[in-house]
C-alpha cells in the first residue's frame, strides 16, 4: 500500500512527513497557531483562519502546507475567510522528547 505524505513548503525547506507517522494535532482557539506532532518531530503552523487546514488534515485530505509569500498575503482580493499560512517551524525531538510520545 503506498505511504500517503504530508508535504510542508517554506522559502528556506521542504519537508514531507507520512501521515502514519503523525500522533498528534492540536489547534489554538483563535485558529492562529497548529501544532502537529510526528513521532520524530513538531511541526507549528502560525497564521490565520487555520482551522480550515487542521480538519483538512485530521480528515487526511491535507496533502501540501505552504507558506504565503508576502505578496500574496497582503493581496486585498484574497478571501479574509480562507486559512493563510505565515510560518512554518520544524524542530527534530530528542530521545526523551520521543519516549514521552
Amino acid at each position: 500500500m503506498p505511504t500517503t505524505f504530508l508535504r510542508f513548503e517554506s522559502p528556506r525547506e521542504q519537508v514531507a512527513f507520512p501521515y502514519s507517522s503523525l500522533i498528534k494535532v492540536e489547534m489554538a482557539r483563535d485558529e492562529a497557531a497548529l501544532e502537529l506532532s510526528f513521532v520524530t518531530h513538531r511541526v507549528s503552523v502560525t497564521g490565520r483562519k487555520l482551522a480550515e487546514i487542521y480538519h483538512s488534515v485530521t480528515d487526511v485530505q491535507a496533502r501540501l502546507v505552504r507558506v504565503v509569500s508576502n505578496e500574496f498575503a497582503g493581496n486585498p482580493a484574497v478571501p479574509t475567510y480562507r486559512a493563510l499560512v505565515h510560518g512554518i517551524r520544524i524542530d527534530a525531538l530528542d530521545a526523551d522528547e520521543r519516549r514521552k510520545q
